[in-house]
């Protein structure tokens, strides 16, 4: 949910705008990476 609502406020989001929003939901042992991806992806795929 976290990230949908940074894409409905921020459609290309960067990797700041990322962990900003994902840092109170997920947890940064090495999740990172794939969950900025997945977003990066996402952003792309609605624009």
């Amino acid at each position: 949910m976290a990230a949908c609502a940074l894409l409905k406020h921020k459609p290309n989001p960067n990797d700041a705008d990322i962990d900003a929003a994902m840092t109170p939901v997920v947890c940064r042992c090495g999740t990172y990476p794939r969950v900025r991806a997945a977003i990066h992806l996402a952003a792309r795929r609605m624009g």
